[in-house]
């Protein structure tokens, strides 16, 4: 769950430190306290968009941290991508703080290691749900519908088989398109190929030709800097009157004379021995060497024409060598296909009949699993919206075909269906919200407090099933009220006891069902607007409640209501 929050210059928040608990958290508030501002801090822990009209006026920058416990399940994937990224992992907790700057510099940090917007997505994916009121009009768009139905049903994996079964189709597709090209254009790309793989075939190119060149090009520019650096060391350690080496012989010679007098100096003798030794085959190396040096001004000329003919190449194919030659590699296999283009075509219809009617099977056996949850979505909703004042509604999944296509529907030349990477599935939610009247699309039928509780249900319904930590519900309830409000209260309080639940509201028949009750105010410090929030003892929120029942008067009345209403 999310269990601390801190916002430095955001909006009209000067500084906020926020600790959640588990459970049922309400934040209340005046219109335009700030509530909704929270929440959209929140958003940007999770990858949200940010903008510097978030950042408070005269400050450089706003900042918002928060610390992060997943539950077990999520933890092991969070860790993973955390491993996979680089990033340090700590017990239990994920800590995020993103910083908009005005200078466009915008930061990441997760667990204190500097990351992109788009991984950060990534990683809090499932950790929190935030559900507002623009997402009542997602509800009104058919395109998000089937999603709303997979989510519910858990077809991730079999979502995620269609998706690549269609990838292969796609592909076979596009290879399929390249080569029924016009004849002009295939025969205007051979011969850019041709032209192309002469050039680095005439080159002869081998995998570690250029670092051996660099190293040979580098002696030949100095052959004879290291011809006279060779000769005066040869004269000074071995050839030379009075050189190292003879000075080491005569050094050995002196102390082997008084060696049997002293064990310690005839362990020495056998050192000196040792060092000169070596002396002598370095040395006789050093000469060697030196007869390899030779300062040859044609080879010193092919190798920098070779140097140059490289750097050209990499100019046009590549970075290095090993890219060059992958690179034609790849338009070999290019030409091979655009030379065999009518074999290459049969071969590839073949295969795409082949992976299309794989991907058929792969669609109807989600399609087959859709049809079977959407049922059981909709007598779960029918059930929690007669809870919520909307006895006998009747809602409907409606597939575009009225049944799932059989195993030879592939077959027909003329079907009534189309295969995408979501499957064959169209799908619209409908809604008849009285008896006898047909059900009708959303956007024609649904009023906007209708939406919300629609939405509302089906977040319960998903939360039954999904493994997201931390549901977020903001002003939701809009258009709500009486009973309908009460039961309301009663599906999040409900959601809550097996997931952290933060929940703006207006309304007191859901406030005083909360585990922990916040009120955000905008106070006027130092003549500039602040939003503070704070929470509330029992006393506290026992007026803040009849508030919201009274308006600003709180009276006897309302307050007795208002304690009724928490007891």
């Amino acid at each position: 769950m999310l269990t601390h929050l801190v916002i430095r210059n955001f909006a009209i928040i000067e500084h906020l430190e926020i600790p959640f608990n588990s459970g049922f958290t309400v934040l209340t508030g005046e219109t335009g306290a700030g509530k909704s501002i929270v929440i959209d801090a929140l958003n940007l822990l999770l990858g949200g968009r940010a903008s510097t009209d978030v950042i408070r006026t005269d400050e450089t920058k706003a900042i918002v941290e928060g610390i992060f416990e997943p539950e077990d399940k999520v933890l092991e994937r969070v860790n993973r991508d955390l491993d996979d990224r680089g990033i340090m992992t700590s017990d239990g907790q994920l800590v995020v703080r993103r910083i908009v700057s005005r200078s466009g510099r915008n930061k990441v940090f997760v667990n204190g290691s500097l990351t992109t917007v788009s991984a950060l997505a990534e990683l809090m994916k499932g950790l929190v749900d935030i559900s507002g009121q623009h997402e009542h009009y997602s509800l009104l768009d058919p395109e998000g519908h089937v999603d709303i139905l997979d989510n519910f049903a858990g077809l991730a994996r079999e979502r995620e088989q269609m998706s690549e079964s269609w990838s292969q189709v796609a592909n076979l597709r596009g290879q399929l398109s390249a080569i029924r090209k016009g004849v002009r254009d295939r025969v205007n790309r051979m011969d850019y190929l041709k032209f192309q793989l002469e050039e680095i075939e005439g080159a002869s190119l081998k995998a570690h030709e250029e670092e051996e060149l660099d190293a040979e090009l580098g002696v030949l520019k100095h052959a004879e800097k290291l011809q006279d650096a060779g000769r005066r060391a040869l004269a000074l350690s071995y050839e030379g009157n009075s050189s190292a080496a003879q000075q080491l012989s005569e050094a050995v010679g002196v102390l082997s004379r008084v060696a049997e007098h002293d064990v310690e100096i005839a362990a020495l003798v056998e050192r000196f021995e040792e060092v000169h030794i070596l002396t002598e085959e370095a040395a006789r190396d050093l000469r060697a060497r030196m007869f390899a040096v030779d300062a040859n001004p044609a080879r010193l000329d092919r190798l920098i024409e070779r140097s140059e003919t490289i750097k050209r190449l990499k100019r046009k194919h590549g970075v290095d060598i090993s890219e060059i030659l992958s690179n034609a590699r790849r338009m070999r296999d290019e030409l091979d296909m655009l030379e065999n283009a009518e074999e290459h075509s049969e071969h590839l219809e073949r295969a795409l009949v082949d992976a299309e009617r794989s991907a058929f099977e792969v669609a109807r056996r989600l399609s087959m699993a859709r049809r079977m949850a959407a049922a059981r979505l909709e007598r779960a909703l029918e059930e929690q919206l007669a809870d919520l004042n909307m006895a006998r509604t009747t809602f409907v999944a409606n597939f575009g075909l009225p049944v799932c296509p059989g195993p030879d529907d592939w077959s027909l030349e003329d079907r009534p269906f189309s295969l995408g990477a979501r499957g064959l599935d169209a799908l619209e939610f409908l809604l008849s919200p009285n008896v006898g009247e047909a059900p009708k699309p959303l956007s024609k039928i649904a009023s906007g407090g209708e939406l919300s509780r629609i939405m509302l249900v089906m977040k319960s319904a998903l939360a039954e099933r999904d493994d997201v930590s931390t549901y977020v519900f903001d002003e939701v309830d809009t258009g709500i009220g009486g009973s309908t409000a009460d039961m309301v209260g009663i599906k999040i309080e409900r959601t809550a006891e097996s997931h952290q639940v933060l929940c703006i509201t207006h309304l007191p028949q859901i406030a005083s069902r909360a585990d922990n009750h916040y009120l955000v105010e905008k106070l006027l410090v130092s003549g500039r607007t602040q939003s503070t929030i704070r929470p509330l003892g029992s006393s506290e929120r026992v007026e803040e409640i009849a508030r919201m029942l009274g308006g600003t008067r709180v009276t006897d009345t309302t307050l007795r209501a208002a304690r009724e209403l928490v007891a």
